[in-house]
């Protein structure tokens, strides 16, 4: 007998444009999960990129892409998203729902479907909201908040990412708690080195918590000890008022020459800039895990981070990368100079990394998921008749 499991959760519509780490860690683990021929794998995921529902099957696995409203997430995800993920699944009528990340959509409708769940917490939503603005961020924090709390103290079993997320929400949790950390594709780790020096990287969605004005900084800094150093930033805007603050500071400090912002690419276009660059630097000022340090790692690329969140269980400090505290400004530009200027320390922190990152393999993760997956005594129903 087949257990027939149905994955809510964020997925490309196009495998060449993976947007952000929960899906890059999806793809991962979507690959290893469909090798266990015991399971039958549905895949929903709501999308704004197509006008009607459509049903994919690749690889015996069955994709669907249900089409959500070009009006914004705050609306949809509220009413016409969820109503058709609830439908879906009611024709599916699987044994079993894996919901990843708690509001506003999938892990929410997960329960409230009345399917057998497990949710996955990617990210803490009452942390990420401290760093919304405007009218619209306080919107989102009296509706998402309370939809995150609904999913924590009344799912009978979730996952979380690190045990920066577990110590967090467990005061608000009444079911099984168990850390399984996202994991990073094989193709990181056969990224070739084509390293042009003096070369930083930053991935990530342009907005307050990932603090790149910080970033910016420190660049305005090392480039009086080191005048060829360039900055790579890979990443879509996700608030305009704020990439334009960073484009401001730019202008002011006469930084044009030494900044690049790259956009959102393709994985191709990501997988070269890896390639390229020689630091890879993430000052964010909350991360839940920061998968793009897995891939960084992977790629064999050092590492200069924040003291925050689950980066600390990422990367060590002083063995695979460097870390300071979110805001010391000086101290990430010091960092990241003492990088550039030393080969020696850049390969140890590489070689060390991409032993790191293949703990973090979807193999390994697919096979925690998959003993989850039939471990019926955790509920008070078994999954399994």
């Amino acid at each position: 007998m087949k257990l027939k499991i149905v994955l809510l959760t964020q997925y490309p519509y196009d495998l060449n444009n993976v947007r952000g780490g929960v899906e890059s860690s999806m793809v991962g683990l979507v690959e290893e999960l469909k090798k266990f021929d015991t399971l039958e794998l549905h895949i929903i995921t709501s999308t704004k990129q197509i006008n009607k529902n459509e049903t994919i099957i690749r690889d015996g696995i069955i994709f669907h892409y249900i089409s959500s409203p070009k009006l914004p997430q705050l609306i949809t995800s509220l009413t016409f998203d969820q109503q058709r993920i609830k439908r879906k699944i009611r024709e599916i009528n699987p044994d079993l729902l894996h919901a990843h990340m708690t509001a506003p959509l999938y892990g929410y409708t997960a329960l409230k479907s009345g399917y057998p769940a497990i949710v996955t917490v990617h990210g803490i939503v009452k942390e990420e909201a401290k760093s919304w603005q405007g009218l619209m961020g306080f919107i989102k924090r009296k509706i998402f908040i309370p939809m995150e709390r609904y999913v924590l103290e009344h799912a009978k079993l979730l996952t979380v990412v690190s045990p920066y997320v577990e110590q967090k929400i467990k005061k608000w949790c009444k079911g099984n708690i168990f850390v399984i950390p996202n994991g990073v594709q094989e193709e990181f780790f056969e990224i070739e080195d084509k390293e042009v020096e003096n070369r930083l990287l930053f991935v990530g969605g342009i907005e307050p918590r990932k603090s790149m004005l910080n970033l910016l900084k420190a660049v305005n800094i090392v480039k009086n000890e080191i005048p060829s150093v360039k900055l790579h930033i890979v990443g879509g805007i996700r608030k305009k008022k704020y990439f334009y603050s960073l484009i401001e500071y730019i202008e002011k400090n006469n930084l044009s020459k030494y900044v690049i912002f790259r956009g959102a690419l393709s994985k191709e276009g990501l997988k070269k800039e890896f390639s390229e660059c020689s630091v890879f630097v993430f000052p964010s000022k909350e991360e839940s895990q920061g998968i793009v340090l897995l891939e960084a790692m992977a790629a064999g690329k050092p590492v200069v981070a924040t003291n925050v969140g689950g980066i600390p269980y990422i990367v060590e400090n002083g063995v695979t990368g460097s870390l300071v505290e979110h805001g010391d400004v000086e101290g990430l530009a010091r960092e990241i100079s003492n990088l550039l200027a030393n080969k020696d320390l850049r390969k140890k922190y590489a070689g060390n990394g991409i032993n790191k990152a293949k703990l973090y393999s979807h193999k390994i993760i697919a096979q925690k998921y998959y003993e989850l997956y039939f471990s019926g005594g955790i509920y008070e129903d078994k999954i399994l008749p």
